[in-house]
């Protein structure tokens, strides 16, 4: 009796041991450091063993996924993780996901050559595709407008996954749209389209998704955080050096033709940059999106995680 007892404790142990190394992932089909790191090995070596759960849908719905416990980490913009945070949710930035660095604007926009849309403010009484209200490319379009005099009720807003924008724009089902790599080289080579303006051309050289940790599940399980971030910069280096490669794997989870696919990067190991999380957050609060003047930059990103 007493050798079965052992048997059972050994077993139960096992299996919250098992629990207790998997971190929950929800992905989405944007060119992400985390597949690299699951072909690689890069989580393994960490000690962490990721379940991934695919997500159709934008960061602003992962982040509600996340923050109710459903999953442990997903990928959203800063405008979404302070809207979040706003509303009291417990989800927090712990490493680099999209940046605009370089040449690389990852964010850009179109309208038809034949469109006689030369810029922003040509497009009043338009239609514009975003992927999700509330999303970065929702913002990003505020930002644009704003910047030309404009406000969001100038244009007409209409949600279309990324995936639909480019064939509804062709059509003229719309009259402009926002892509995201790896889906804006093809609109990009896409001789009846042109591009009106990138994520450089409004916000300049700036972090602007992360990859987001409930933070209460963070906390509990730092170890955890660690060995996903850790895992995380692993890949986002390496990618740096294997660009060619990295297209293909990212392939299998994305469904995009590594041919389709520009070369990419991150930031150094990964890392959160504080300096752009605070310029969401001064957006955020400076345009009224936000009333929650108590919200400070460490409530919606660190590097407590990262091995920089």
């Amino acid at each position: 009796m007493k050798k079965l007892f052992y048997i059972l404790l050994a077993l139960s142990l096992f299996a919250c041991k098992g629990k207790e190394e998997t971190v929950r992932f929800l992905g989405n089909k944007i060119y992400d450091p985390v597949y690299v790191a699951y072909e690689k090995g890069f989580f393994g070596k960490h000690n962490v063993n990721v379940e991934y759960i695919e997500l159709i849908a934008g960061g602003p719905t992962a982040l509600q996924a996340v923050a109710a416990g459903n999953a442990d980490i997903c990928g959203s913009s800063y405008m979404a993780i302070i809207n979040a945070r706003a509303q009291g949710l417990p989800v927090i930035a712990i490493s680099d996901l999209q940046s605009s660095i370089g040449a690389q604007a990852l964010e850009e926009f179109f309208v038809r050559k034949d469109s006689g849309i030369d810029r922003v403010s040509d497009l009043k009484g338009k239609t514009v595709a975003v992927n999700l209200v509330k999303s970065s490319f929702h913002y990003s379009w505020k930002i644009a407008l704003a910047n030309a005099g404009m406000s969001e009720s100038d244009v007409n807003f209409v949600i279309l996954p990324f995936d639909q924008q480019e064939i509804a724009l062709a059509n003229g089902h719309v009259d402009a749209i926002g892509l995201m790599h790896p889906f804006n080289r093809s609109a990009r080579n896409n001789l009846g389209l042109k591009t009106l303006m990138t994520a450089l051309d409004i916000f300049g050289e700036r972090q602007f998704t992360a990859h987001v940790a409930n933070s209460v599940w963070a906390n509990k399980n730092p170890g955890l955080a660690k060995g996903f971030a850790a895992a995380v910069a692993d890949a986002a280096n390496w990618i740096e050096g294997n660009q060619e490669e990295a297209k293909l794997l990212v392939s299998k989870y994305t469904g995009v033709s590594p041919a389709n696919m520009d070369d990419y990067h991150f930031q150094k190991n990964a890392a959160v940059i504080m300096s752009d999380a605070q310029y969401w957050l001064d957006y955020m609060k400076g345009s009224g999106e936000i009333s929650a003047d108590w919200l400070n930059v460490g409530d919606i990103a660190t590097n407590r995680f990262n091995p920089d």
